[in-house]
C-alpha cells in the first residue's frame, strides 16, 4: 500500500472510531461504516477489516468493550473510570471512610467501597 493510501486507510479508522462513540444499533454502525467507506472511496469490507487489524475486534464489539469501560461496578464514569478506582482504593485501605473531596467521582467510588459494591 502506498503511504498515500495507508494514511487514507488511518484516517478512515479514525472517523470510524469517532463515530462509535454513540451507536443505536447494529443497523447504525453499519450505516455509519458504508458512510465512511464510500467517503473514502473504500469498500465497507476494506474498512472492516482496517479496524479489526487496528484494535483486534470487530467494530460492534469493539464499541461495547468501550462503553463497559465507562463503567465502574455499574457507576457511570465520564472519562477512564481512574477517579471511582481511586476513590474506592482509597477508601478501602481507610475502613470505608467516605471523603468529602472535590472530585465527584473520587466520593462516589469511596461511596461504592463503604456500601460494599
Amino acid at each position: 500500500m502506498r503511504a498515500r493510501e495507508f494514511v487514507l486507510s488511518e484516517d478512515a479508522v479514525k472517523d470510524l472510531e469517532k463515530d462509535l462513540a454513540n451507536p443505536t444499533s447494529y443497523d447504525a454502525i453499519d450505516h455509519m461504516m458504508q458512510s465512511i467507506a464510500r467517503d473514502y472511496n473504500i469498500t465497507g469490507k476494506q474498512l472492516h477489516d482496517l479496524f479489526v487489524a487496528k484494535h483486534g475486534v470487530i467494530p460492534d464489539k469493539w464499541t461495547r468493550q468501550q462503553l463497559r469501560e465507562l463503567q465502574f461496578l455499574g457507576s457511570q464514569c465520564t472519562k477512564d473510570c481512574s477517579g471511582h478506582r481511586a476513590g474506592y482504593a482509597w477508601s478501602g485501605q481507610r475502613s470505608g471512610r467516605v471523603p468529602n473531596s472535590w472530585s465527584a467521582s473520587f466520593n462516589k467510588g469511596a461511596w461504592l467501597q463503604r456500601n460494599g459494591y
